[in-house]
C-alpha cells in the first residue's frame, strides 16, 4: 500500500530539520531527527546515538562558513512504520574573499527511517560524497 500523503509530508519536515538544526548548529534539535541510537555515517566520520550527534551539530557551523544543506529529489518509499530515503544534496558555504556562497561538497542520502510514538525518525543516514 505505500506510505499515506502524511507520511510523505512528515518525511520531508524531519529531511529538512534535519538541514535546518545543523546549519544553525542546534544540536539538541538535530539529535532528535534521530532515534536514540541513531547513525550518521559519512565514510570517514560515523557518529552513533544522540549525544555524539549533537555534539557534532553544535559545532558544524564554525566548521563550515554560513552552511546551507539543500536536500532535493526525495525518493520515499516504505510501508506502515518503516521507510527510506534517496536524496541529492549540496552543501553551500561561503568562500574567499570577497566571501561569495559557494557549493563546497555534493553528494547523496541514504536512509533508513522509522516512526516512533506517531513521528518519523533516522535509524541511519549515511552520505555518500560525490567523485
Amino acid at each position: 500500500m505505500g506510505l499515506t500523503t502524511d507520511d510523505q509530508l512528515a518525511v520531508r519536515q524531519l529531511v529538512a530539520r534535519y538541514s535546518h538544526a545543523m546549519d544553525s548548529g542546534d544540536g539538541a534539535a538535530l539529535a532528535e531527527t534521530f532515534v536514540d541510537d541513531g547513525v550518521f555515517d559519512a565514510g570517514g566520520l560515523v557518529l552513533e546515538g544522540r549525544n555524539a550527534l549533537e555534539e557534532f551539530a553544535r559545532g558544524f557551523p564554525d566548521s563550515v562558513r554560513a552552511p546551507r544543506h539543500v536536500v532535493s529529489n526525495l525518493v520515499i518509499e516504505g510501508e506502515g512504520d518503516q521507510a527510506t530515503v534517496q536524496a541529492y544534496v549540496q552543501l553551500y558555504a561561503l568562500v574567499g574573499d570577497p566571501p561569495r556562497q559557494e557549493v563546497t561538497h555534493s553528494g547523496k542520502y541514504a536512509d533508513t527511517l522509522v516512526k516512533v510514538d506517531g513521528s518519523w525518525r533516522f535509524v541511519t543516514r549515511t552520505f555518500t560524497k560525490d567523485g
